[in-house]
């Protein structure tokens, strides 16, 4: 009995150990830390930014991120599910070695550091019950760190940005420095309200010039170009928009390269980036996010041809990228949309689609679209009406408007965690008939080619990486459209490849307007 006794007391006094060392984190984690500190190296080997007072943050931060023990300010938005988004910047010298320390506020049971096939790390270790530690070299890199298993809760996007040494020499004071002898608006590192500093919400690009946001610039407002045959939009700030704006927007420009910013949707319902009719134009190291439920969308390429996005980043509560025709009239008579190129971006919608060519298709045709070395973090169908909805897909092709889609290619591209693998086909209407569509010209999907592509998990819903073609075979009078020609070469789910048709992964496809299905 005595035994049995001091047993007893042994085991919980084990228990009451254990939990003390499962609270050890909470308790020295410090929130604070997570606002950041304006600091540049004595070197000038990197610097960090704190967090600007002005900005309305979501709670206290859940995370702190620090670069060789300067801590980096991270912003924070909610998500659908009550998780708290958080996202920093910082910047470093190319080929220097850095440590970042990134800390929970609970224990780090299991941590996911993504894209995982495309980072350059030099070692990532966990050190504590809840700090990680990641060596690296490499500058332009963005990180996402996913903890406990859970994508839809807590999440840390982390910007590695390099240091910029082609920022334009000013005097740099706290406000906005116009010089129009050199066609520059310049943004100084600090918070800057449009609305007190220019008087109008909305800054206006004039044509020929050049925006630049300095590291640490927080401008609260929106930018437009209008019918501008040149500009430039570059820095390492952010601009962020919280009163229903597009946060930036292009619209008929001819040319211009967008390198570097922040673009952030905060709390409200709005479309993020848009470019309208535009034509040559680039985006370099990008980064667009917006976290809220939903109509979110983060780039909208709108009736556009030869334009270019170039190792960016982009999160959404609603489709990530779409390609969308938004004109009005016959769709023969419409812009098409031509010669779109997304090559090593990175992507995650909390709802719709990870990359959507279509919906609203109002184009002449959409040619030569190519996704190439892109990662997909995350793509979930919809928080409301999960598995419900045919088009939803992390790779999507959508026709509302009946019109020819030829030579789309998918190549070289990861997908860590998505719910419809893809989805491929043309609708009566979108969003339970709130968006009508018309399938009464001619169409057709063709020349489709996924090459090298690879989803990883699987969620374990009924869609879990399902493949969706169906063409449009009704008897009402409307030309029949077909899915004709899609390869797959060198395509594997959960690591096994895809080999046939028999594959229980297709058994979403309507077979009856689908043909010419190929591996390779």
């Amino acid at each position: 009995m005595l035994f049995d006794y001091y047993m007893s007391r042994l085991s919980l006094l084990l228990l009451m150990f254990c939990s003390l060392i499962l609270h050890a984190a909470e308790r020295n984690f410090d929130a604070r830390k997570g606002l950041g500190q304006d600091y540049v190296d004595a070197n000038g080997l990197f610097a960090t930014h704190a967090v600007v007072k002005e900005f309305p943050m979501e709670g206290e931060s859940r995370f702190t991120a620090s670069v060789n023990g300067s801590y980096v300010g991270l912003y924070n938005d909610m998500g659908k599910w009550d998780g708290l988004i958080h996202f920093g910047s910082f910047e470093f010298e190319d080929g220097k070695e850095i440590t970042i320390r990134i800390s929970y506020y609970k224990k780090i049971e299991t941590f996911e550091l993504l894209p995982a096939k495309r980072l350059k790390l030099i070692k990532v270790k966990q050190t504590s019950d809840n700090t990680i530690s990641i060596t690296l070299d490499r500058a332009d890199q963005n990180l996402t760190l996913i903890v406990n298993g859970d994508p839809q809760k807590d999440a840390l996007h982390l910007f590695c940005n390099s240091i910029d040494h082609n920022a334009p020499r000013v005097m740099e004071g706290k406000g906005i420095v116009r010089d129009d002898t050199r066609k520059l608006i310049y943004f100084a590192t600090g918070y800057h309200d449009l609305t007190q500093e220019i008087g109008d919400y909305t800054l206006m690009i004039p044509d020929g010039y050049r925006v630049y946001l300095a590291p640490g610039a927080v401008v609260h407002g929106s930018l437009v170009c209008c019918d501008a045959k040149w500009i430039q939009v570059d820095g390492r700030g952010m601009v962020y928009d919280d009163k229903l704006k597009v946060v930036f927007n292009m619209q008929r420009c001819e040319s211009g390269i967008v390198q570097g910013v922040l673009f952030h949707g905060h709390r409200a319902q709005m479309w993020q980036v848009i470019l309208d009719h535009c034509r040559g134009v680039e985006f370099q190291g990008v980064k667009i996010l917006s976290t809220r439920y939903a109509c979110t969308d983060g780039l909208d390429v709108v009736n556009c041809q030869y334009c270019t996005f170039r190792n960016c980043f982009i999160r959404s509560n609603d489709d990530a990228v779409t390609l969308k025709g938004m004109e009005q009239g016959k769709n023969s008579e419409c812009t098409p949309i031509t010669n779109i190129t997304f090559s090593g971006v990175q992507l995650w919608n909390d709802c719709n689609c990870a990359c959507v060519i279509g919906e609203e298709s109002h184009a002449a045709y959409y040619q030569n679209i190519h996704f190439t070395d892109c990662s997909i973090l995350y793509s979930y169908d919809d928080p409301d009406h999960h598995e419900e909805l045919p088009e939803r897909a992390a790779l999507t092709i959508c026709c509302l408007h009946s019109t020819f889609f030829r030579n789309i290619r998918y190549e070289n591209i990861d997908i860590y965690h998505c719910e419809r693998f893809i989805a491929m086909g043309f609708q009566p209407s979108f969003w339970f008939g709130s968006i009508p569509g018309d399938q009464t010209g001619p169409g057709g999907i063709s020349g489709v080619t996924l090459s090298n592509v690879h989803c990883y998990s699987n969620s374990g819903s009924k869609i879990a990486n399902k493949i969706h073609l169906y063409g449009w075979k009704k008897d009402d009078g409307t030309p029949d459209k077909w899915v004709d020609g899609v390869i797959f070469r060198d395509v594997t789910i959960e690591g096994q490849p895809l080999e046939s048709t028999s594959s229980p992964y297709f058994s979403e496809t309507e077979w009856d307007a689908v043909k010419n299905i190929s591996f390779r």
